[in-house]
């Protein structure tokens, strides 16, 4: 019986010493990137492909990436570039296993530029993507209040975005008002000659990422209804938006977002304008744009300050 047990344990050992042989000669085999005879597989470690339909979402002191993966099983992370021009340097700013990264560290007015690359399980890495997107962080804000410029409330009709606060309809720094109608319509008006309105109708807060070429209000007034978005030209040649959310009491509530760099984005050239309605400006005094006359502002204006996004 001892004899047959000690030949067990030396079987056992002779197997257990071929088998430790076997897996020394796998682990070699893969780390020199072969093998032997079928002993082991290599895994597929091609390179692999970029993400595509790469896009951006404006925020406040914040741009969100989005992008498609290309299908790959074997993808293990997605790493973030940025830059501050196209064709600069790009360097790596985080990584993510989801198809969506958030870059917080970016001031308002201040362009950037973005690619992404997707990394595989073999740590083989892509190329960058190939949209040039490029962002510019804006402030923002939701649930701001303005008042009828006729009623008694009318030292907060007014809106000024570059100071984010409400003012009166009829203040210098103010760019847009908000008024009643005759027939009882509300309207958001431009506070003068220099500022232009459109309504870009039923959107989202971040469907409308840049202004129009056209198809501004030739008398400067659109009617303030809720859900939709009116796009704001400012006299000194910035974007802004205005998503109205309700009107209610002599009060419109709204969102808005204003592009501090100037020029950002493309502006079409200006259109003529008419004067606004009568019935629609509440007193005299208000501002035509006499004040800037002769300060080249229009020459600036009709200028291609900036190349629209190709992706944004």
């Amino acid at each position: 019986m001892r004899t047959n047990a000690t030949t067990r344990n030396t079987e056992t050992r002779q197997r257990r010493s071929r088998f430790s042989a076997a897996a020394w000669l796998v682990l070699a085999a893969a780390a020199l990137g072969g093998c032997a005879e079928e002993v082991c597989v290599v895994p597929d470690c091609e390179r692999p492909l970029p993400p595509v339909d790469v896009y951006s979402v404006t925020g406040d002191q914040e741009v969100i990436l989005y992008w498609t993966p290309t299908g790959q099983e074997d993808i293990e992370r997605f790493v973030v570039y940025r830059s501050r021009a196209a064709y600069g340097t790009y360097v790596e700013i985080g990584h993510t296993r989801h198809d969506s990264f958030s870059d917080g560290d970016v001031r308002n007015g201040r362009t950037y530029y973005y690619a992404v690359t997707a990394v595989n399980e073999c740590g083989e890495e892509s190329d960058l993507s190939r949209e040039i997107v490029h962002d510019t962080p804006r402030p923002e804000g939701f649930g701001e209040r303005i008042y009828d410029a006729a009623s008694e409330n009318w030292r907060r009709s007014g809106w000024q975005f570059a100071a984010f606060r409400a003012v009166p309809w009829d203040h210098e720094d103010a760019d847009v008002y908000f008024v009643t109608g005759d027939d009882g319509t509300p309207f958001l008006v431009a506070a003068d000659m220099d500022t232009d309105v459109q309504d870009a109708g039923f959107v989202g807060f971040d469907d409308v990422d840049w202004a129009p070429d056209g198809g501004w209000s030739p008398t400067g007034t659109v009617e303030a209804i809720p859900g939709h978005m009116v796009v704001v030209w400012t006299r000194d040649n910035h974007f802004a938006k205005v998503r109205v959310v309700s009107v209610s009491g002599g009060r419109m509530e709204f969102d808005w977002a204003y592009q501090v760099d100037l020029g950002n984005p493309e502006l079409g050239p200006r259109p003529p304008r008419q004067s606004a309605p009568q019935a629609l400006r509440p007193g005299t005094g208000i501002h035509c744009g006499s004040r800037d006359a002769g300060t080249g502002r229009f020459e600036e204006r009709n200028t291609r300050i900036s190349p629209r996004r190709q992706a944004s």
